[in-house]
């Protein structure tokens, strides 16, 4: 092999690499995030609407984790791609401030936000190049 079709592999694999990391990074915060919501009716879990672009505005009709899990692992964008990870209940905010007493305060986004330094250094871990 030349030296430019040598680094045209390496390339083609380290963009491979960094899509999978991405990915697998925002699957690892949404799965977090839906899994994390109080689960009363579970339709606060249900809401959690994955997209790209833009985000969801509205509620839907959906309850549990599977769907939004399902709908998480098909629509999470890659590289250069802005996923969305959206929930448009009227009472997610208290939710979220811990107005359940299924989960503390902040356990769902920010809680999940917060390690997600952790959850990058593993995926770059497991896709190195």
């Amino acid at each position: 092999m030349s030296f430019s079709a040598d680094l045209a592999a390496f390339a083609a694999k380290a963009g491979e690499s960094l899509d999978k990391t991405v990915r697998m990074v925002a699957v690892d915060l949404g799965s977090a995030i839906i899994k994390s919501t109080p689960r009363d009716t579970g339709r606060a879990m249900g809401n959690w609407q994955t997209t790209t672009g833009t985000p969801a505005a509205d509620e839907i009709d959906r309850t549990g984790e599977s769907g939004a899990l399902a709908e998480l692992k098909q629509n999470v964008g890659g590289v250069g791609t802005v996923t969305y990870i959206t929930n448009n209940l009227p009472y997610i905010m208290r939710l979220e401030q811990g107005w359940s007493d299924q989960s503390p305060p902040y356990a769902m986004v920010r809680g999940n936000m917060a390690r997600i330094q952790q959850n990058i250094a593993e995926a770059v871990r497991k896709n190195k190049v």
